[in-house]
């Protein structure tokens, strides 16, 4: 009955779960974002920025604030600590803000609080078909007013973003001199358009018991609205036509952004998801979404999906536990009869128990459920057979197993503790997969024998039972004692220089491997960053970005190129086609497809935390922006060629030439704000008013005509009208010069800060930082210094952790062998063994791969337990026992679980793959590099004691 239940709530559980690929590291944050419309950089970090840094600085719980300020909009990132509450930090926030928000400039906008984060990739990428180039603006439109809130209203989603087609608007480009003629200043014209343009309820009328509203239509419907408006001029007592001063017309916007796929034009949006929403359940209600929006002339495909990596993840386990459970079938229809498909029923019901009772448990505790769930039932499995047949080899007459089932289940969780002080993330996640896989051995060996005890088809099939731990080391001693009367000095001391050498070698190895204990998955896409100078247009860069697609499509590993273009920047997503079989480089093949590209800089990476480590990023603190400017590029110029360094990215752009006009006096007739105004509504335009059309709405911007703003030169044409009246040569009011003018402006808690990444395969982040710091002493100016970016910081240690790890964890193989042994002597003999033969496997696995990383972290638990089984239970040959090995069916029974996965499994299921297969690797080493290592220290000591004394009485004589 309990079983039933608990099955039916796991099933109820599975459908409701969360579920990833691998843990996602949640970093509680929050993200700040205030629009100041048309204010450069430096006033809004000023009146932005910096206000509210000071405001929610003294919030609990922040472990760093970081922002960046730019032309019209500040944004600050405040990271938490893991157990923060969000929901409440928002509300904190919100209340902190509230009171600063007061104090800002009337033109400022409301912040907005979100839960996302800038830096995270989209999940989910869609392109809206453009069947010809005259469609693109109807189709913008269609993606602004109906895609764009459809997706941000699905929860779960955070952000929707909108690239490419063209933005279409009603264009009033007005002739300066006709202005000036009529005496009429920008304001009239901006009042006359906007006040002319409401609609709004007057009064209400009561009529036969009834209200009636009176609401006053004045929207614009047409464009002869527009050209008809009448404009006063009361210096002249004349009224004129908004078509008299200006010419009216439909346009698009000067296009500033671009989207295509395969060099061809669309519309893409960019979806961003919260931190802690299902990624299935958001992907699974946009696909609905678009399901019903879709329709004959406006398609949408989804480009990129990063649900499409966890559902095929899952259906590839699906496929793999298939073909192994077939696998198996077959093997024991040989070697048992007609009994392997009871055996099999019995296999399938642990396995769909132990998954639904898993699931149940990653529901309770609100846990998302990923490969390392999976990767527990696989080692649960192979566990509990390898120690039912190893007993089973030794104790032919054992009573009980307990003991070295609790042996198992308490050590796993045991080794992977001392991950703590390499990080602690990290080691939460593996403390999960422990208890899981102790768990997982405890269930299958619970309903095994309930199973077998109640039925009578496996009768016959005795799974060896053991005796407790002092009576079965009587027969040990009983074999040691044989084997310490055979062992002299000379063989002692072979063992031991062996045994030293051995492990001297694989800890050389250990500490200058590279250190790469996280999880990560790789995909086939690369993302791409095209970078030009600041000052870079849109249709240059645009012209750059094509060329560089076509060079990329050319390249036969390359799918698809996804391309988002900014001015002076673009964002590329590669689709690439894998290779199964031999790993080749693709971010070189991409490098060499495109060769130089003076002047842009164009850089590859995968979107993950390998990805984000080979790429070590560095922050340069100081006090003020200006020198930061100067000293960053020189840093960065210095280290680039340093051995070992492959590329140094700067993560900024340097400030852009500007012309600025500097006020000459103050005039009390005309303030700074209306020459500003003026100028940038002449220049670039300014939005007045909306129009009607379609069911949507179109910004209504005015503007001068072309002539009037080809060059600086036309600045000396521009009258301005001032507080009396009267017009003057805006020229009189200031003086010009060029300048330059930062972009954005980075700050780290509440200080001045530049980044720079590094992409490097010969350091790790903390002998980078060490070797920039020794190489940039005397560039960087008495308050700078640099560190590491926190999230590198996060997923790096030093050598010393990692030196401790070790530490911690040969000394649990210890503990867990004098606990089991009931014995010093006999632990550290089985303790040298297992050192010995780990220490064999981990010196040829980094002389090949050189690196330390999560597999290779998860793998070395597993192999450990698996010797210290081994070497605990298995006999001399010489005796007449059972021994272990001469029967292959262990080894075939594991090849059957590993083949599956080396043959089948996707690029995600490299951790599942490699742990296996490091089970796999287990089973060799015990049985060939497993032996007694009985050395008589005793004797040993005598001998140097010996030795010492005569080299005593030598030096005498």
């Amino acid at each position: 009955m309990l079983v039933a239940a608990l099955t039916l709530l796991g099933i109820i559980s599975a459908f409701m779960l969360n579920y990833s690929i691998f843990p996602i590291i949640k970093n509680p944050a929050l993200s700040i974002i205030v629009d100041y419309p048309t204010a450069d950089a430096e006033t809004v970090e000023n009146t932005i920025t910096i206000p509210l840094e000071d405001r929610i600085s003294a919030i609990g719980g922040i472990t760093e604030i970081r922002s960046h300020s730019e032309k019209g909009k500040s944004l600050i990132r405040l990271d938490f600590e893991n157990n923060a509450n969000i929901d409440l930090k928002t509300l904190e926030i919100k209340e902190r803000i509230e009171g600063t928000v007061a104090s800002f400039p009337r033109e400022v906008r409301k912040p907005k609080v979100l839960n996302f984060d800038p830096s995270e990739m989209p999940i989910i990428v869609i392109s809206l078909k453009v069947p010809n180039r005259e469609s693109m603006g109807e189709l913008r439109v269609y993606a602004d007013t109906i895609l764009k809130k459809t997706y941000e209203g699905i929860e779960g989603v955070s952000k929707v973003t909108v690239s490419g087609g063209k933005l279409k608007e009603i264009l009033i480009s007005f002739d300066v001199q006709k202005l000036n003629a009529y005496n009429l200043s920008l304001t009239d014209l901006h009042s006359a358009i906007h006040f002319n343009n409401l609609s709004s309820t007057v009064a209400s009328v009561e009529e036969k018991g009834g209200v009636y509203q009176v609401r006053l239509k004045g929207k614009f419907s047409t464009l002869k609205d527009l050209t008809e408006l009448p404009i006063t001029s009361l210096e002249l007592g004349k009224t004129v036509t908004l078509g008299d001063i200006a010419k009216i017309s439909t346009a698009y916007r000067e296009e500033d952004n671009a989207y295509r796929v395969n060099q061809g034009e669309n519309i893409g949006l960019y979806i961003y998801k919260k931190h802690n929403a299902n990624l299935l359940q958001v992907s699974s209600d946009i696909k609905n979404a678009i399901d019903k929006l879709n329709e004959p002339d406006r398609q949408t495909d989804i480009l990129f999906n990063q649900a499409d990596n966890v559902r095929n993840a899952y259906l590839n386990v699906l496929f793999i536990v298939f073909i192994t459970l077939i696998s198996l079938l077959i093997l024991l229809h040989r070697k048992i009869g007609r009994r392997a498909n009871a055996l099999m029923v019995i296999v399938l019901f642990q396995l769909l128990f132990l998954f639904f009772l898993y699931a149940f448990i990653h529901f309770i505790f609100r846990i998302d459920f990923d490969l390392l769930s999976i990767l527990s039932i696989y080692l649960s499995f192979a566990i509990w057979i390898f120690l039912n047949e190893t007993i089973r080899a030794v104790y032919d007459d054992a009573k009980t197993r307990i003991n070295v089932i609790l042996f198992a289940s308490i050590g796993i969780p045991l080794l992977f503790l001392p991950t703590s002080v390499i990080n602690s993330t990290v080691a939460v996640n593996l403390m999960r997969l422990a208890f899981l896989t102790s768990f997982g051995i405890l269930i299958n060996q619970i309903s095994y024998q309930y199973i077998v005890s109640n039925t009578d088809v496996l009768q016959n099939q005795n799974v060896a039972e053991i005796t407790t731990i002092p009576e079965a080391f009587k027969r040990v001693k009983k074999i040691q004692e044989n084997i310490h009367s055979e062992v002299d000095l000379r063989k002692s001391l072979r063992l031991l220089l062996l045994f030293i050498l051995t492990v001297s070698t694989a800890t050389i190895l250990y500490v200058r491997s590279q250190k790469e204990v996280y999880f990560n998955v790789e995909d086939d896409r690369i993302y791409g960053y095209i970078e030009l100078p600041s000052d870079s247009s849109f249709s240059y860069t645009d012209q750059i970005v094509r060329n560089i697609e076509s060079k990329l499509l050319k390249n036969p590993k390359v799918k698809d190129v996804i391309s988002q273009v900014d001015p002076g920047h673009a964002f590329l997503i590669i689709n690439y086609h894998k290779n199964w079989i031999l790993k080749d480089n693709i971010i070189s093949s991409l490098n060499e497809s495109i060769g130089k590209q003076n002047p842009a800089y164009c850089y590859f990476t995968k979107e993950s935390e390998l990805g984000r480590v080979k790429e070590i990023s560095l922050d340069v603190i100081g006090s003020k922006h200006s020198d930061l400017n100067k000293t960053v590029p020189e840093v960065a110029n210095r280290i680039s060629n340093l051995p070992g360094i492959h590329e140094v990215i700067l993560n900024f752009k340097p400030p852009r030439n500007e012309l600025q006009l500097d006020l000459n006096n103050r005039n009390s007739l005309v303030q700074n704000s209306e020459i500003g105004s003026f100028l940038r509504t002449v220049l670039q335009g300014s939005v007045v008013s909306k129009f009607s059309e379609n069911n949507g709405e179109l910004d209504i911007r005015i503007r001068a005509s072309k002539e009037y703003r080809e060059s600086e030169k036309q600045l000396n044409r521009f009258l301005i009208k001032n507080n009396v009246g009267q017009f003057s040569p805006i020229s009189n009011l200031y003086t010009q010069k060029e300048s330059v003018s930062p972009i954005k402006l980075f700050r780290k808690n509440k200080r001045p800060s530049l980044s720079l990444s590094i992409r490097t395969d010969s350091y790790d982040a903390a002998s980078l930082l060490n070797l920039v710091q020794n190489h940039s002493k005397d560039l960087l100016g008495s308050s700078e210094r640099i560190e590491l970016n926190s999230r590198i910081e996060k997923l790096s240690k030093t050598q010393s952790a990692f030196i401790t790890f070790l530490i911690l964890i040969f000394s649990c193989c210890l503990f867990l062998l004098v606990c089991f042994t009931e014995s010093i002597a006999n632990a550290w003999t089985h303790f040298v063994s297992v050192a010995f033969a780990y220490g064999i496997f981990l010196s040829v696995y980094l002389l090949i791969f050189k690196t330390y990383d999560i597999g290779l972290h998860i793998g070395s638990v597993i192999i450990l337990l698996s010797l210290m089984l081994r070497t605990v239970t298995k006999t001399d040959p010489k005796v007449n026992v059972a021994s272990w090995g001469k029967d292959p069916y262990l080894f075939i029974v594991a090849l059957f679980f590993y083949l599956p996965l080396l043959l089948f499994s996707n690029p995600e299921l490299a951790v599942l793959r490699n742990a296996i297969g490091f089970f796999f690797i287990s089973l060799l080493l015990s049985k060939f590099f497993i032996f007694p290592f009985e050395i008589n220290y005793k004797e040993i000591l005598i001998f140097l004691r010996k030795k010492i004394v005569l080299l005593g009485k030598s030096f005498r004589s």
